[in-house]
This record gives structure tokens, sequence and C-alpha cells, in this order.
């Protein structure tokens, strides 16, 4: 059976999908950079004590 309205629904549903990924897209780039940052700080911060460490212990 042919659905003659078949792709008029589908660019509808297209259209509403992209609206709603470009506005997670955005949320997720804040996101993704502040935990770039956290990640950059805590692993700064263990290297330094893993240093220490080392040094406290057998230097």
């Amino acid at each position: 059976m042919n659905k003659p309205f078949l792709n008029l629904i589908n660019s509808v549903k297209d259209k509403d999908s992209t609206s709603s990924e470009n506005i997670t897209n955005k949320k997720g780039g804040e996101k993704s950079k502040l935990l770039i940052i956290l990640g950059f700080l805590i692993s700064l911060s263990s290297i330094f004590l893993l240093l220490y460490t080392i040094n406290y212990k057998f230097g």
C-alpha cells in the first residue's frame, strides 16, 4: 500500500529533531569544556602528589 503523506511526516520529524539536537549540542559543549578543565586540574594535582610522595618516601 502506498502512503502519499509519509515523506511530509518524516520531514516534520527531521526538523523537530535537528532543532532539539542544536540545543543539546550547545549545552553539551559548555559541559565538556568544564569537564576538560576539571580533569586537567585533577591530573596536575595527582602528578604533583605522586612526585611529592616519591620524593618523600625514596628521596
